[in-house]
């Protein structure tokens, strides 16, 4: 998905024709991800978007803008890196934006979310939590969260769970995200990424735990839970999965897990979904796969019966990009400090926020553009961004 950022006032002022031609840019910066999959229902997720944005650079700033002023909207843009406190981290409230600007923004511990609150946005950050015990996750969702969109983050590191979504929460997406763990790890018998659901005993996440994954990276020396799932409706397509520890797997289908795999690439991994269904009197899992999915040196299991036509239809609209681009496409977009993704790999050309259209707010991201040789909308790839793509978003205008 594209998103531009861009500063207010910004103009194009060049002669065509004999004409002056002038694309003037006055706008807020209260520019915010756009949420997608799961996190795009039950109301929708904006984060912060309509506050004040405030620039932080130490906890005590971060604690007060993400926590201790309550639901009131922030756009919350961190520089350097924080590390949190203790091995619970801290919490975020309502109605957040927590966003990596500068190089290389982290946050060092365990990051969650205020009880019941819900509408919060995390991008563009490096997280790690590198310590040993059950509570060293990075990120930690739980109890009752509901909408939220993590997108353009490296997670890694962490001594239990990179990014755990449990007990009741649901409407969550994740994407454009790498994950991987460096050698040694923290805890190198304990190398697990996502996990949905957290008991089997559990059954109150029964209707929850409805989560989007779509162009992550699971990479070095992850082995297990990409993501491994209970109860939830869990939408996983378009992801990369490559360099994973051997002995593992990529997906797990536990108790009364509904999942939905399409268009993924499995690059030599050792199992791209495993039973993990315990025989504990509860229902089984189920697992429905289309045929765009890639196996490169690994294969298509065949223990599962393939239930593609009867498991969940998503509610919300999404584009499959082929597989075979993955190995391209996620691994130079997915992460921190990663350039947005071409959006003509995703919508026609000018439409720069993945609207629908191309009308006046992608004329504005445009004028930011005018003469650069930015790769983002140098579509015709001659060096630079003028009337040849000028041409092409005036074309698609309003379609």
């Amino acid at each position: 998905m594209k998103r531009t950022f861009l500063a207010a006032g910004a103009a194009a002022i060049t002669s065509f024709g004999g004409s002056i031609l002038v694309l003037c840019l006055c706008f807020s910066s209260n520019a915010f991800a756009a949420a997608d999959g799961w996190a795009s229902q039950n109301g929708g997720t904006t984060g912060g978007a309509g506050g004040t944005v405030v620039d932080v650079n130490n906890y005590a700033d971060l604690l007060y803008y993400a926590n201790t002023v309550g639901t009131t909207p922030y756009i919350i843009q961190i520089s350097g890196t924080i590390t949190l406190p203790g091995t619970g981290g801290f919490t975020i409230r309502a109605n957040k934006t927590l966003r990596g600007v500068g190089t290389n923004p982290t946050l060092i511990g365990n990051v969650g979310f205020q009880n019941r609150d819900r509408n919060i946005i995390i991008e563009n950050l490096n997280i790690t939590n590198p310590c040993t015990s059950s509570s060293c996750d990075g990120i930690s969702l739980k109890q009752d969260i509901n909408n939220v969109l993590v997108t353009k983050c490296t997670i890694y590191d962490c001594g239990d769970g990179g990014f755990d979504i449990t007990n009741r929460s649901s409407y969550v997406t994740v994407s454009w995200c790498k994950f991987y763990y460096n050698n040694p790890a923290p805890a190198e018998d304990h190398r697990f990424m996502c996990l949905v659901g957290a008991s089997d005993k559990q059954t109150d996440d029964r209707d929850k735990l409805r989560v989007t994954y779509h162009h992550n990276w699971w990479a070095n020396r992850v082995k297990e839970r990409m993501p491994r799932v209970r109860y939830g409706q869990v939408h996983v397509y378009n992801n990369y999965y490559s360099n994973l520890e051997l002995g593992g797997y990529c997906i797990g289908v536990g108790v009364e897990a509904h999942l939905r795999v399409e268009n993924n690439y499995f690059n030599s991994v050792p199992n791209p979904w495993a039973d993990y269904y315990t025989g504990t009197g509860y229902p089984a899992g189920e697992i429905g796969w289309n045929t765009g999915n890639i196996y490169y040196n690994c294969s298509e299991p065949n223990w599962a019966t393939n239930e593609y036509d009867t498991i969940f239809t998503p509610p919300y609209s999404y584009t499959l990009d082929d597989a075979n681009l993955l190995p391209i496409i996620v691994p130079a977009y997915a992460g921190a400090g990663t350039p947005y993704p071409p959006h003509w790999l995703f919508t026609v050309y000018g439409d720069f926020d993945i609207s629908g259209r191309v009308d006046i707010a992608d004329l504005a991201t445009f004028a930011g553009y005018w003469l650069t040789d930015d790769p983002e909308a140098d579509y015709n790839g001659d060096g630079i961004v003028d009337f040849y793509e000028f041409s092409l978003l005036a074309e698609n205008w309003m379609q």
